[in-house]
């Protein structure tokens, strides 16, 4: 009995024992497991080799064709045009009032060859001036402008030909006349307006020399080619019934005399005459009354020594003709 109880009691034991065993050894290897680092497994890929382009066939480049599969083409690879990207909105820009021309710019800068590295600062238009006309207030003006035009005039004149500055100068007198305060303008001289006036004298002093040598047929000659004038504004028909034309001059008063008119047929036949002597004055045009007085007699006088006695025949610009040139006594 006792035997059995003892069998049974080792066998207990032992079995004890054993789970025990079982169940240290599990925990040891659960925590060392827990603490290596996982197992991380790589699946191979495999990867293709690039692919070369095919070379050219014998005596071909890549510039000289290319291939479709297996077909070589000698012309050029057609390819689709890169697109270009539509650049940003421009920022808006104010419009201008109006467009100028090339020739009116600031008092800084000119045509005249000898501003090339600009307009000198005591020759140009005093910034109080600028848009101001001369009319406005003479007296204040002239004496701070005057000294500007006198060495212009004097220092500053390119002296080119009367012929290459005359257009020129009438196309920009137009300009500033169209452009001008129709309330402040004057005739012409840049309208009247100051800062135009000095530019004017910048860009062309050559035709301030000649408005000071030959003043009379130059301002005559200067209205005709802006259209304030007529070419004939000058031209009378004589009174004695002649048929001849006379052109006034300006600083002359003519007297004509004729011994008497031809005779005249009325519409009824009836031939009638007037005796004379007869007179007719042609004034200066300058309104002078104490102008040099010249006495013609028609009946003897040629229609050459007429036309020589007469005034400037404005149809004929002397400037652009190259019939007066500056310095000539003409």
């Amino acid at each position: 009995m006792y035997a059995n109880i003892f069998k049974n009691r080792l066998f207990i034991g032992v079995l004890v024992f054993a789970l025990l065993l079982v169940m240290g050894c599990g925990l040891y290897y659960g925590r060392k497991v827990t603490t290596q680092a996982p197992v991380k497994i790589y699946k191979p890929v495999e990867v293709e080799p690039p692919l070369l382009p095919k070379p050219p066939p014998p005596g071909e480049t890549a510039e000289s064709g290319h291939w479709h599969g297996d077909e070589w083409h000698v012309e050029p690879h057609e390819t689709e045009p890169a697109a270009v990207a539509a650049p940003p909105p421009a920022e808006a820009q104010p419009t201008p009032l109006q467009s100028t021309p090339d020739f009116v710019n600031p008092t800084s800068t000119s045509s005249n060859p000898l501003f090339a590295d600009g307009v000198p600062e005591h020759l140009q238009c005093p910034p109080e001036f600028i848009g101001v006309y001369l009319n406005e207030d003479k007296e204040k003006v002239l004496p701070k402008i005057l000294p500007i035009y006198q060495e212009i005039k004097e220092k500053w004149n390119p002296d080119r030909p009367l012929s290459e500055v005359w257009n020129p100068m009438i196309e920009a007198e137009k300009w500033y006349r169209e452009n001008a305060d129709p309330e402040k303008a004057e005739l012409f001289g840049a309208a009247g307006r100051l800062d135009w006036l000095v530019q004017q004298w910048l860009d062309f002093p050559e035709i301030c020399v000649l408005l000071d040598t030959d003043r009379p047929r130059a301002s005559d000659m200067l209205r005709v080619d802006i259209g304030l004038f007529s070419p004939d504004w000058n031209a009378v028909t004589l009174p004695d019934n002649s048929g001849r034309i006379f052109r006034r001059s300006y600083d002359k008063k003519h007297v004509f005399t004729w011994s008497a008119d031809p005779p005249r047929t009325l519409e009824d036949g009836t031939t009638i005459s007037y005796e004379g002597p007869w007179t007719y004055t042609a004034g200066p045009s300058n309104g002078d009354p104490n102008a040099e007085v010249i006495e013609i007699n028609l009946d003897e006088v040629s229609d050459e020594d007429l036309e020589r006695l007469g005034g400037w025949n404005f149809n004929i610009n002397p400037y652009t003709t190259g019939a007066y040139k500056l310095g000539d006594k003409k």
